[in-house]
């Protein structure tokens, strides 16, 4: 009976699913995708109610995930396994598992199909065919390579190189480093700003996040945050950025162009990975070890609410509806 039972949720889960993002959709509401490492699952928040419509199972150990543009797709790593699996955004049933080499962690979409990929342990960014994971290349990078960002119109994927205190700026048509920048101690995480003028990186050990030119590459500031920032989003407009720092358990709202900080929003317990929606009205940001995601105020800060999450939660992205 308990076999019939499972058997039978598997398959009603696909359904529930679908039928949550075509109400999502009608709605204009994006939905939030939250990978739980420890649980081996992805959480799903309309968030237009900031509800959880579903839970999906996954490969053991889910770490970063992100969306090809528009959402058709969504790719998720699994450092400990060797994996990324790939969730079809607008009628999700079983994830399709591609296995990869090394340790994946950080990873981004292009437009064209193209995965850019962090490798941790080997040091490499590796580029893939998002569909069928036909490797494209292997470019050696700097020491354990963490997020991974791109800016599509300068051709370019930044990588934030974390025990080398620099990122690697990589050609997106030839395949090569470019160029190699210093930035602070330990980075992380990076964000590129919409209009592709900017990259901010999160540098864990020096507490601080150093903003670089995209194009130039000359470093145009470094602005102190909170003890241990892992995550950085931009919003829509490019004016606040917003920097989760996880020691610290707070949140920074930064001013773009002052490059001051004007907040801080104490949230939840180790904070990592942060988004914003798309007209910017609210940001996400996922508390690891309390396992629970605040929800934030896009303009001011301000912590609205907690949401349940898993255990581990750890990265997150929102998908545009439609």
């Amino acid at each position: 009976m308990l076999a019939t039972l499972k058997r039978l949720a598997a398959a009603v889960a696909p359904l529930v699913l679908a039928s949550a993002i075509a109400a999502s959709a009608q709605a204009a509401a994006p939905l939030l995708y939250v990978t739980n490492q420890s649980d081996g699952s992805v959480l799903v928040i309309d968030t237009a109610t900031d509800t959880k419509v579903a839970t999906l199972q996954v490969p053991a150990g889910p770490a970063m995930i992100t969306a090809s543009p528009g959402g058709r797709r969504l790719y998720i790593t699994h450092p400990e396994t060797g994996q990324i699996s790939i969730l079809d955004g607008q009628a999700i049933g079983r994830p399709k598992v591609l296995n990869v080499s090394g340790k994946p962690f950080g990873i981004a979409a292009m437009g064209d199909g193209r995965l850019f990929v962090s490798d941790w342990d080997r040091d490499l960014l590796v580029v893939l065919d998002g569909e069928t994971g036909e490797k494209f290349a292997e470019i050696k990078v700097g020491r354990a390579p963490a997020q991974v960002a791109v800016a599509p119109h300068a051709k370019r994927v930044f990588i934030a190189n974390r025990e080398d205190n620099s990122i690697s700026v990589v050609d997106t048509d030839r395949l090569i480093v470019i160029a190699t920048v210093k930035v602070g101690h330990a980075p992380f995480a990076l964000a590129v700003s919409p209009a592709g003028d900017r990259v901010y990186v999160a540098n864990v050990q020096s507490g601080d996040v150093s903003v670089l030119d995209a194009n130039s590459l000359a470093h145009q500031g470094t602005v102190r945050v909170g003890a241990m920032p892992y995550g950085v989003a931009v919003s829509p407009g490019g004016d606040r950025v917003l920097v989760a720092n996880q020691q610290s358990g707070t949140v920074n709202v930064v001013d773009a162009a002052s490059l001051v900080p004007t907040y801080r929003a104490k949230v939840g317990r180790y904070p990592e990975s942060i988004v914003m929606l798309p007209d910017g009205s609210k940001a996400y940001v996922v508390n690891w070890m309390s396992s629970d995601i605040s929800v934030l105020d896009g303009e001011t800060g301000r912590e609205l609410k907690r949401l349940e999450a898993g255990d581990g939660a750890r990265g997150l992205v929102v998908v545009p509806s439609g």
